[in-house]
């Protein structure tokens, strides 16, 4: 049987799998196919492949998940207990080890939408050679599965977004492209759910009053640290706005910031990421952006750091959802907000690890005070109800 046709055959195997020895033998046969893409360079091949080995890994959970609920499984170690309860089998006496068996169930517990969205971000990765699936080596004959490749759970796998580049989503593109009704300002509190060190944290707290920051790694900066996409709880934060995590992550951390969110999400995402048929059924289709907000000019990242003098042949950015807003015409952050936007304690603020913490003056309401960046005065401001001070320094009518 050739390669191809025994994949096939595991793909309508897994169509009727219902008990675990039925798809175990299912994700020996793919790591075969995905040995073989390997083998002559075929990213297509390789992609489905790995894309499927993910669905039999789910069905697995699925089957685990129904023959724990029916009792056929021991829980845990041989100890004293019943003679039926000592005549079950534990999964690892079926075939099943520990890592196999997390992997299964973690991906049966996510919704069927979140799901579908990461299957398109990890066949996308594969084709474009970015993601490194499980591998096979042969040792005396026997099959050895290495686990995919994963960031210790310390690692800075995390690329800080520019604090210009923040600023200009709140200063360009909220306070210059949208003509806010005042009853609209009701922008109190902005969640940053993957705010690692605090490059797009820190610059929210100098607009909003409340700034709730989260990841699901301790940065360093002083967020809370839990899974967004695990996290079950709401906060009930006005608007939801981060630079989510590349790869299969992205479109779950997407649809849950907009099913989360009171007012609206922003994103900061790759150009690229507008791309896919997979994403524009998973998102698009249902969920169009408010704005699409293209730079003028390129925004560097780098991984684990930001480098003020950096640059970049990548092209991102900001897609913002507002709630019971229309879909507006993109929009084109002009040059020259890295300059402007820069401020002049920004190199020593955002350069340290973590992010060094402003302490920014409140006025009697608990609102952010405007300074004058030149003389550093507190600027005085009529007090014009709702409508945030950046949006009075611009002139923004409704």
């Amino acid at each position: 049987m050739t390669t191809l046709a025994q994949y096939e055959r595991a793909r309508a195997a897994l169509a009727e799998a219902t008990r675990i020895e039925q798809v175990l033998p299912i994700l020996d046969e793919v790591e075969h196919v995905k040995l073989y893409a390997r083998q002559i360079a075929d990213r297509e091949l390789l992609a489905e492949a790995s894309v499927f080995q993910a669905r039999a890994e789910r069905r697995l959970g699925i089957v685990i998940a129904a023959a724990k609920e029916a009792g056929h499984f021991r829980q845990g170690k041989r100890g004293k207990s019943t003679a039926e309860e000592l005549s079950r089998a534990t999964l690892e006496e079926v075939g099943v080890d520990k890592k196999l068996s997390s992997r299964a169930q973690k991906a049966a517990s996510i919704s069927e939408r979140a799901f579908e969205a990461m299957m398109t971000a990890r066949r996308e990765q594969v084709l474009a050679g970015k993601a490194i699936p499980a591998t096979i080596s042969e040792v005396n004959g026997s099959r050895a599965i290495m686990g995919s490749r994963q960031e210790p759970d310390d690692s800075l796998d995390y690329f800080p977004t520019p604090p210009w580049a923040t600023r200009a989503l709140i200063e360009q593109v909220f306070g210059r492209h949208l003509a806010w009704p005042v009853s609209s300002w009701r922008i109190r509190s902005a969640w940053e759910p993957a705010c690692g060190e605090g490059h797009i944290a820190e610059v929210l707290r100098e607009y909003f009053r409340h700034v709730f920051a989260t990841d699901v790694h301790d940065y360093g900066y002083g967020g809370q640290v839990f899974d967004f996409l695990a996290h079950e709880g709401a906060y009930g934060a006005d608007w939801i706005i981060t630079n989510p995590p590349f790869g299969e992550k992205t479109e779950p951390f997407v649809l849950r910031a907009i099913d989360q969110a009171r007012i609206g999400v922003a994103m900061f995402v790759r150009l690229q990421w507008l791309e896919s048929v997979g994403r524009y059924e998973a998102i698009f289709n249902k969920h169009p952006p408010t704005i699409i907000a293209f730079f003028a000019e390129r925004v560097p990242l780098c991984k684990g750091r930001w480098e003020p003098e950096g640059s970049t042949a990548t092209a991102y950015i900001w897609l913002v959802w507002i709630k019971d807003r229309a879909p507006m015409a993109p929009f084109w952050v002009p040059p020259g907000q890295r300059e402007a936007l820069t401020r002049p304690d920004d190199v020593e603020r955002f350069t340290a690890h973590p992010v060094i913490k402003r302490t920014i003056p409140l006025d009697s309401t608990g609102s952010p005070i405007s300074h004058d960046e030149e003389t550093g005065e507190v600027r005085e401001e009529e007090d014009t109800g709702d409508i945030p001070a950046f949006l009075r320094r611009n002139k923004v009518t409704a």
